[in-house]
């Protein structure tokens, strides 16, 4: 049974969590954040975004602790910028995804030091970039340009085809990668052995908090990991069927404040001493 009362940090995913399209952070959510610290609770951001787009997130909510990027790939400080962690993908795989898209037609984008690369201007390039507020460095051989690796790599596509490709992609290059789902029409290509979950022990680490004392809020494929792993693993309510089946607790989606609901039942769990 999950104990409310022993949590000490909730790790929240952004997209379709603490945040929706063009939509923010809720005048409710961000209420139960702020009682949630009252209570001594801190709190962080578990996402697939990069640093430079999740660290407005942070600077907003007022987040200190390290925040997960990139799908766990990179742990960061906000507000220092020191770094805890960073798995890059290796030069192999990443070049084989770049020929993989290619070969199909598919958008692909890949992370370097933190910067966005594409190899060719398309909607669906300008789709990634205006969702995440960053801007686009063109190169002209994105193959080339990952050479040294990348930190992630992003197909953007129609939301039809997601799946699909994931499932062609998984294993296919190699291993020591693993794909999957962060968004409605994004696939991503990452290490293996790095996920949200794993991110969050090295998170609650830095804090010298357990695990067992940590609660995580998501919804798609890739909060899969961070939902099993925490103390108490929340699934927002329309979330990917995978991550319900793995949660402790399911909560209300973005449009009913489902953080908020998640927040406020477990202040409400340490007032009786209840989960």
């Amino acid at each position: 049974m999950p104990d409310a009362a022993n949590i000490r940090i909730i790790a929240m995913d952004l997209d379709g969590t603490l945040v929706k399209g063009p939509r923010g952070v809720t005048r409710r959510v961000r209420q139960a954040i702020g009682a949630a610290r009252d209570a001594g609770i801190e709190v962080t951001i578990a996402t697939g975004r990069m640093f430079r787009s999740a660290r407005r997130f942070a600077a907003d909510l007022q987040v200190t602790l390290p925040i997960i990027c990139y799908q766990g790939s990179l742990v960061r400080d906000p507000v220092t910028g020191i770094t805890y962690q960073h798995e890059v993908l290796p030069t192999g795989p990443a070049q084989a995804a770049v020929k993989f898209a290619r070969e199909r037609g598919l958008h692909v984008n890949a992370y370097i030091d933190d910067e966005l690369y594409m190899e060719a201007d398309t909607p669906e390039g300008r789709f990634y970039a205006a969702s995440s507020n960053v801007p686009i460095t063109f190169v002209d051989d994105l193959a080339a340009a990952v050479s040294a690796g990348s930190t992630k790599l992003v197909f953007v596509m129609d939301e039809d085809r997601v799946l699909t490709a994931i499932a062609d992609m998984d294993g296919r290059f190699g291993p020591a990668v693993q794909a999957t789902r962060s968004h409605p029409r994004f696939a991503e290509v990452v290490r293996r052995d790095v996920n949200k979950g794993l991110a969050l022990a090295r998170v609650a680490a830095v804090a010298n908090v357990s695990l067992h004392q940590t609660m995580g809020i998501g919804d798609n494929l890739n909060d899969l990991d961070l939902v099993r792993s925490a103390g108490i693993g929340v699934a927002m309510g329309d979330g990917d069927p995978r991550v319900l089946a793995a949660a402790d607790w399911i909560t209300g989606s973005y449009e009913d404040d489902g953080v908020a609901q998640a927040i406020e039942r477990l202040l409400n769990g340490r007032a009786s001493g209840q989960a």
